[in-house]
């Protein structure tokens, strides 16, 4: 291409449409030619961005890569567009993938050339920033779009879930149970992920517009809540809990777990405490052990209205270890009591009725035993025993 060509390339791009003849030249001449086949790709994500592109003839897409590796287009650009400009600006890594959809032609400006550009020339780094909202803009539309739809998606499957869930009850075959959440979580799990990061990306681009922020942190929020309902579905229907033990001090464990909550809870205004323990060792699996443990101190949070406190305490009692998690919320009826380890029985607003089943079922695949012990308004206490290694 003749240096002419390039000028004329350039004249009809809004990014250096206000520079003089002499100034398109000197970036005529500072630019490289380079072409690229259809399904070829220009620019991977992640990598580190070395050249800003100036489309000459054809198209590309821009795409990122979702949850197990699935390719999302974002965007489409065409003849007299420019890419690649917003990563030599901010020097992070690319943040998408530029794949050629036909046949193109390109101009490349290294990134050290581009830089001077922009120090040398105030009206064409005013359109480069123009040309970075338009992008953000139009990027930050298509998430949305999407995002509604996958949320209707998503909608539609969860009322799918909680119809099934509810004839399931009434006719007590946990084998269609557990065929009906393999196929809703095979079917959602894509869609939830991609809702999470688009979701993320919104709240990454929306400057300081609370709103968006907030709106954003609950689309977040709700998606994991349904994560863990159709997880907790799915693991219930199976029955069968497979352990992967090996001797662990009970009370390290423990510890350890305090601190990961312990924050999260002060934010809501709970203290957790674990100040009794012992040495003792169990052979458990430490993964679902943890899982209980994140069940019980979610429930006594969730129990509590104001202020509380949830003490935690361990004891070597013969052959067994005796694990305690107490609060001071509201505490149970007898009715609430009685049915507390009921497949779907819930006294909550959202939640499945499967986290104290699941509870137990790990517990007794311990060869341990649960109890639990509450009173209206007196706070509950579970007793979890384990035997020693």
């Amino acid at each position: 291409m003749k240096i002419e060509e390039k000028i004329d390339v350039l004249k009809n791009n809004i990014i250096f449409s206000n520079l003089s003849e002499k100034d398109l030249r000197q970036i005529a001449e500072l630019s490289r030619e380079l072409s690229f086949k259809k399904g070829e790709t220009i620019i991977k994500e992640n990598e580190i961005a070395d050249a800003f592109y100036i489309i000459v003839k054809g198209k590309v897409e821009i795409v990122k890569e979702g949850e197990e590796s699935q390719e999302e287009v974002l965007a489409t650009k065409s003849e007299g567009e420019v890419f690649g400009e917003m990563a030599v600006i901010d020097e992070l890594p690319r943040s998408a993938t530029i794949r050629a959809t036909t046949n193109i032609e390109l101009l490349r400006l290294d990134k050290d050339s581009f830089k001077k550009l922009l120090r040398s020339f105030s009206d064409m780094s005013l359109e480069i920033a123009r040309s970075i909202c338009s992008t953000v803009r139009t990027t930050n539309s298509a998430y949305i779009k999407d995002l509604e739809k996958r949320n209707k998606q998503l909608e539609a499957a969860y009322a799918k879930l909680k119809k099934t869930q509810n004839e399931l009850i009434q006719v007590e075959k946990l084998s269609v149970i557990g065929k009906f959440a393999s196929l809703i979580i095979h079917d959602i799990k894509n869609p939830m992920g991609n809702i999470r990061a688009y979701a993320e990306l919104i709240r990454m681009y929306s400057g300081n517009n609370e709103k968006i922020q907030k709106s954003s942190d609950v689309i977040m929020s709700e998606v994991d809540r349904l994560i863990k309902m159709t997880s907790e579905l799915l693991e219930f229907s199976r029955g069968e809990i497979v352990l992967n033990k090996m001797p662990i001090n009970i009370s390290s464990l423990l510890s350890t777990l305090v601190d990961t909550v312990k924050e999260e809870l002060l934010r809501k205004n709970v203290k957790i405490i674990f100040n009794e323990k012992c040495d003792s060792l169990v052979m458990i699996d430490s993964e679902k052990i943890s899982r209980v443990f994140h069940n019980l101190v979610s429930n006594s949070a969730d129990s509590i209205l104001k202020e509380g406190l949830i003490i935690i305490k361990t004891v070597a009692e013969n052959n067994w270890v005796k694990w305690t998690i107490q609060d001071n919320g509201v505490g149970m009826n007898i009715v609430e009591l009685s049915k507390i380890f009921e497949a779907f029985y819930t006294n909550k607003k959202k939640g499945t009725g499967l986290g104290m089943p699941i509870v137990k079922g790990i517990i007794e695949s311990h060869n341990g035993l649960i109890k639990v012990f509450s009173r209206k308004d007196a706070g509950t206490r579970f007793e979890i025993l384990l035997p020693k290694a």
